[in-house]
């Protein structure tokens, strides 16, 4: 399920108009942050809020802040920690005191400028700060290109339980420039990689197949612009259709999430990145599938050698297998104790709410933790 794709003069790049309780685009080029203020209309708010984190501050604080500076808009910056830290109730109790003591009210904007950690709590900010105002993506990783930042979802960690508080919160545009992901450090391309093949695994065949016959993992110029249009059309029909999880059809994109998260959860998300952990999530919910007849054995190796040739994990050495198995029984996809496994039914094909057996859990668990 794809959302309508725009070749727009007015932009000069590509854009996805997505239409939920708010209709807004993305936009996707190659340097075009900097003509920011032809992409949006900062007219009609009385100050901006810009919101980052303490290394993306560096690399390109001072330019976003000259672009934004340009508007004429009363101008201030709120800088939080680097990574999941920044995702707690203390950061957000902050945010608040930051936005009052700058006087950011109803006809103010936060402009959130990072990654997806940075995006969530700018984005539960804006939802919860004067019961909403409105804010824009700025997305300067690859994950939060193809993912974090589409569709709405904002909110923190609480008690150790990845994104437990939280809203749904559609911002008013979202412009990713690819500039930004080809100066990312390799772990943080590693990252979004792992995002980009669980589309491939659950949604898209031919993605699948176009990154298991690339010969060399670098992507350039082209490839990139191309992968983060498509990852964002997938993503934006899903939330089109399913925009707050109430038909079921966005847990399709929590593919290799359910142990993934149980993974940060038993390692204290200190051990793995959040893209190391999906994708041994995403090796286990293969296995998982294959055991359950839904997956032919051969799918198997050809998903593991995809995840290894762009550096990401397919096994989690030291992890005990029961405190994974008990982590999964907190994930946001159980109901009265049952957890709705997202598995594949072939490759980009993937199927939700999936009952499985504990034991065949279990099984699985043991073969990646060995």
């Amino acid at each position: 399920m794809m959302a309508r794709k725009e070749n727009s003069a007015e932009y000069g790049r590509h854009v996805i108009k997505l239409e939920t309780v708010k209709r807004y685009p993305i936009i996707v080029g190659d340097g075009i942050l900097s003509g920011l203020e032809g992409y949006f209309d900062f007219s009609v708010y009385f100050g901006i809020a810009l919101i980052t984190d303490t290394t993306v501050k560096k690399l390109y604080g001072q330019s976003v802040l000259a672009l934004l500076e340009a508007t004429g808009k009363k101008l201030s910056l709120l800088t939080l920690p680097v990574g999941e830290r920044a995702k707690s109730l203390n950061i957000v109790e902050r945010g608040y005191r930051f936005l009052l003591e700058n006087n950011i009210d109803r006809k103010g904007l936060i402009c959130a400028l990072g990654g997806g950690v940075v995006g969530d709590v700018a984005g539960y900010l804006a939802a919860t700060y004067l019961r909403g105002i409105d804010y824009i993506q700025l997305p300067t990783t690859l994950l939060a290109q193809v993912d974090s930042s589409i569709g709405g979802k904002v909110g923190v960690n609480f008690e150790g339980k990845k994104n437990m508080v939280g809203s749904f919160y559609q911002p008013s545009a979202i412009i990713s420039d690819v500039s930004f992901i080809k100066s990312l450090p390799p772990a943080e391309m590693r990252n979004g990689m792992a995002e980009v093949i669980k589309y491939g695994l659950a949604m898209d065949e031919e993605l699948f197949r176009l990154l298991d016959q690339k010969k060399e993992k670098e992507l350039n110029t082209a490839e990139l612009q191309d992968i983060v249009m498509r990852c964002c059309q997938l993503k934006a029909g899903i939330v089109e259709a399913d925009e707050t999880e109430r038909t079921g059809q966005r847990a399709i994109l929590n593919f290799g999430h359910t142990i993934g998260h149980a993974l940060e959860a038993a390692t204290k998300m200190q051990a793995l990145s959040h893209g190391e952990a999906v994708a041994i999530g995403m090796a286990a919910a293969a296995r998982i599938s294959e055991q359950v007849g839904m997956l032919d054995q051969g799918n198997i190796s050809s998903i593991e050698n995809l995840l290894s040739k762009f550096g990401l994990p397919i096994y989690c050495q030291g992890v005990n297998p029961d405190d994974l198995l008990s982590a999964t029984r907190f994930d946001k996809k159980t109901t009265r104790g049952q957890t709705g496994w997202v598995l594949l039914k072939g490759i980009g094909n993937g199927v939700t709410n999936q009952p499985v057996a504990e034991d065949v859990v279990r099984k699985a668990l043991m073969e990646i933790c060995r």
